[in-house]
């Protein structure tokens, strides 16, 4: 932005726009087999948005399709870097990066679930492409970081499973972030949003839940241990701090799990799942069971389903290591830009996965479906 581009950034951005123009490939990060897998996950809704997203032009990927990447651009060490690899010449730094750790490692509330999937989508809107340019961010140096921003009606989207101790996966939350002119705004969609509606459900599928101990405590909303708890970031600058009211589901029956799963799924905009006797809230449920309508160990009951509470972790993209945590010899940015942790930019080849510095490439597919501008 501030600086000429380098030859390989300016080559692409002319050929985004103009050689592109007329004949847009249409944007695919996993095969056409894949994608069609993933539709299978999307689940049963009334809601009339979550169907209509359906129907839209959809991108998936996962972390095979679009591996994790974060920007260095001080020191030696600069490039895009993938944060599996550690960095750091120091035997007590455990990862080199902010990128694998708490809150920025998982989806927000998973960071101790050991059965949760995650597949992504994204929806971009028609005629509108990503908007990228280089600056120099506090702690940059030379021709500084890779930003882009994504325009107006771009939706990002999060369907997240629970696995059986089959391997078979079942989705239990699907989020979404929408871009508007003013920031982001998102929505998460569940198949209960309150206990209250977890308890109809199962007095519908199990008339004889008064026979089963364990159903009879979710019906009355017991739980063995229910305390307030309070979740941070071990960092100096704190992003995540937030006190709830944790409250575990009992083991139930595996096959009444996978019934309860498919009931139609609904906006959780706002909901509290349960709230304890000294108001604290619960906004989901939690469990030690191998399988049930949440992954073991979820920590959803911290983390409200508002665009606020979103906000307080996807406001890190971009910001550098240091800023949380500066005595520390790690390295490089939180990834992604704009308030997304999981797309970029960046052609998988360009990643560097051994902490040698590489040239960045843009992505051939995003550049070929004429979704890079370049802002000048």
């Amino acid at each position: 932005m501030k600086k000429a581009l380098s030859l390989f950034a300016l080559t692409f951005a002319v050929a985004a726009p103009s050689a592109f123009a007329d004949e847009k490939a249409r944007l695919r990060l996993v095969s056409d087999k894949t994608h069609e897998q993933y539709l299978n996950f999307w689940p049963k809704s009334n809601d009339a948005w979550l169907n209509d997203l359906k129907k839209k032009d959809l991108t998936f990927y996962d972390d095979s399709a679009m591996p994790r990447a974060y920007q260095n651009w001080d020191g030696l060490l600069t490039g895009v870097h993938s944060p599996s690899y550690n960095i750091s010449a120091v035997a007590s730094e455990p990862f080199g990066s902010a990128n694998r750790e708490f809150p920025w490692g998982s989806p927000a509330g998973l960071h101790d679930s050991p059965n949760f999937k995650a597949i992504r989508f994204v929806s971009f809107p028609k005629g509108d492409a990503i908007l990228w340019w280089r600056e120099r961010l506090p702690r940059d140096g030379g021709m500084g970081s890779f930003v882009w921003q994504y325009r107006p009606g771009t939706i990002f989207g999060e369907i997240l499973m629970v696995t059986d101790p089959q391997g078979y996966d079942f989705t239990f939350e699907l989020r979404t972030r929408t871009r508007t002119e003013k920031g982001w705004t998102m929505n998460a969609f569940r198949p209960f949003t309150t206990h209250a509606e977890l308890a109809k459900r199962i007095k519908q599928l199990d008339p004889k839940w008064k026979d089963n101990p364990a159903l009879v405590k979710i019906v009355n909303g017991d739980s063995d241990d229910e305390k307030v708890l309070r979740i941070t970031n071990n960092h100096d600058l704190i992003t995540f701090d937030s006190t709830a009211l944790s409250t575990k589901l009992p083991a139930i029956d595996h096959d009444l799990v996978r019934k309860l799963l498919e009931t139609p799924f609904k906006s959780a905009l706002g909901q509290e799942w349960k709230k304890g006797e000294d108001g604290t809230e619960a906004h989901a449920p939690s469990t030690d069971a191998a399988f049930h309508v949440v992954p073991k160990n979820f920590k959803g009951a911290f983390v409200a389903v508002t665009s606020e509470s979103c906000m307080r972790c996807h406001d890190s993209t971009l910001k550098h290591a240091r800023d949380f945590q500066g005595f520390r010899d790690w390295y490089g940015r939180v990834r992604g830009s704009d308030n997304i942790f999981s797309f970029h930019i960046f052609d998988p080849s360009s990643i560097s996965y051994n902490g040698f510095s590489g040239e960045p490439r843009f992505r051939r597919e995003l550049v070929d479906a004429g979704l890079l501008t370049h802002w000048r």
